[in-house]
């Protein structure tokens, strides 16, 4: 049984595996290992090396112009990732796995131009299956009541409080896409009860963005200049810290929306 998988490079060109005479067949990108640290014989810690995978790839086409553009094809939208030094992305179902081929070995090329086996290295050094969950949280028609509450709570319930909630269905607390879109000033979502604030102002247009995984705060405007706005982050709570699992209101000050986006992060793809 072949599997069924894309590569989409960093330009959002696709190979798409189980089509078009490309095809894929069993692999090792649903293994996994973690690198053990170790002091005075005891296991210290666990993390993630660069890691490569192997890819058999088979070629099996109607016409010999198809196999020719399918053999060419294969260098053509992968290559472009290398040079330019940005990853592409393996995506199996929800998920996918940043990644560059970085190697390709051919066999059984000569028989017939229609036909070829090929095996592509895969080499990640984020070698972590994503899947991303987005949560739009608009801004809503509120009261046009205030009301102060006497307890310690992070801002008084005026009329220009927004809420919403959103739902960590992963087993573990997951980095996420803050953005924050303008028009606003210095704001302040909360969820879970964790403030992540940002000291600055984004006008109508322009928006905040802040991503955990990347330790990135940045500003982009509407001519698309993206600006480093990291010092600008909130220093009284950690700005990138994880999403809790299960349900977690939401809730912000202002006439504003923000996306938030879950990155639910598996050393394997989940099964299906």
């Amino acid at each position: 049984m072949l599997e069924r998988l894309q590569y989409k490079n960093h330009m959002g060109e696709v190979i798409d595996f189980g089509k078009s005479g490309i095809y894929v067949s069993a692999n090792d990108l649903h293994d996994y290992s973690w690198t053990i640290s170790q002091k005075n014989g005891k296991i210290s810690s666990f993390k993630r090396d660069v890691a490569t995978r192997t890819l058999p790839v088979v070629i099996f086409c109607s016409t010999v112009s198809e196999g020719v553009a399918a053999r060419n094809r294969l260098l053509e939208v992968a290559e472009k990732d290398v040079l330019a030094k940005k990853p592409g992305r393996i995506i199996i179902g929800e998920y996918y796995f940043k990644c560059y081929i970085t190697g390709s070995k051919k066999s059984q090329y000569l028989a017939s131009r229609r036909k070829m086996d090929a095996e592509l290295t895969i080499s990640s050094d984020e070698p972590y299956w994503v899947r991303e969950t987005p949560h739009f949280l608009k801004k809503t028609e509120t009261s046009n009541y205030g009301v102060t509450y006497p307890h310690d709570y992070p801002f008084d319930y005026t009329n220009n409080i927004q809420s919403s909630k959103i739902l960590n269905t992963d087993f573990t607390a997951t980095n996420f896409r803050m953005i924050i879109y303008g028009p606003c000033s210095a704001p302040s979502v909360y969820v879970a009860g964790h403030a992540y604030a940002v000291n600055c102002d984004a006008e109508a247009g322009e928006y905040i963005t802040i991503d955990s995984v990347a330790k990135t705060v940045t500003k982009t405007a509407n001519d698309g200049t993206i600006t480093n706005i990291f010092n600008l982050r909130g220093r009284e709570s950690y700005v990138f810290e994880k999403i809790p699992v299960g349900e977690c209101p939401v809730s912000w000050e202002g006439d504003f929306s923000v996306d938030i986006i879950l990155l639910e992060e598996r050393s394997e793809p989940k099964w299906t």
